[in-house]
C-alpha cells in the first residue's frame, strides 16, 4: 500500500480522531511492516509522546485497525523525531525491490526466508530500515533513503554462533 495513503486512511478515521483528541502530544514516529501467515501485510504504526516517553501502536491489517495500549519505552540514545509522511517519496514496494537488488549483487549466496521493515527518522534521515532473515542463519540489513531511494548502507551478520 502507498505509505502516505495508509497514514491518511488511518488518521481520517473516527477512531483515530477520538484517540488523538485524548492524546494530543503523540506524534507519528514509525511504521513497521511484516507479513502474516496468509502473506498479508500487517502495519504497526507508532506514535510517541516525548513528555511521557510512551509509545502507542496502531495495528492495521486490511480494513481492521486496533490500538495497543501506550507503553513506556527505553530511553533512546538519540531523540525520537517525527516521521513526516511527505518525506516518504519512495514507496515500500520500490524500497523492497532496491533492497533485493542489493542482496543479489552483494549477498547472492544468502537464500532469503523472510523480511520486515520499518520506516523511521534515523541518523538525520527518513529511511527504510529493511531486515532479511536468510536460511544460513544470517540477517541482512539494508538502509535506504525514503526520499530518493538510494542505499545508505548494508550489512550481513550471523544471527548466532552455534559452535
Amino acid at each position: 500500500m502507498e505509505f502516505k495513503k495508509l497514514i491518511e486512511e488511518v488518521e481520517s478515521t473516527k477512531e483515530f480522531k477520538d484517540w488523538k483528541e485524548k492524546h494530543p502530544d503523540f506524534y507519528l514516529v514509525h511504521a513497521f511492516v511484516m507479513k502474516n501467515q496468509d502473506n498479508q501485510e500487517v502495519w504497526q504504526i507508532g506514535y510517541y509522546d516525548k513528555k511521557t516517553n510512551k509509545m502507542e501502536i496502531i495495528v492495521k491489517q486490511g480494513d481492521k485497525m486496533e490500538f495497543a495500549p501506550a507503553q513506556e519505552i527505553l530511553k533512546a540514545s538519540q531523540e525520537i523525531l517525527p516521521l513526516k509522511p511527505e518525506e516518504v517519496k519512495t514507496e515500500p514496494s520500490k524500497a523492497i525491490e532496491i533492497a533485493m537488488e542489493c542482496i543479489k549483487e552483494n549477498y547472492p549466496k544468502e537464500p532469503i526466508l523472510k523480511n520486515f521493515f520499518i520506516i523511521q527518522h534515523l541518523e538525520g534521515a527518513t529511511i527504510y530500515n529493511i531486515t532479511y532473515v536468510a536460511q544460513t542463519f544470517k540477517t541482512i540489513n539494508v538502509k535506504i533513503s525514503a526520499i530518493d531511494g538510494k542505499i545508505i548502507k548494508h550489512s550481513c551478520e550471523k544471527l548466532a554462533d552455534f559452535s
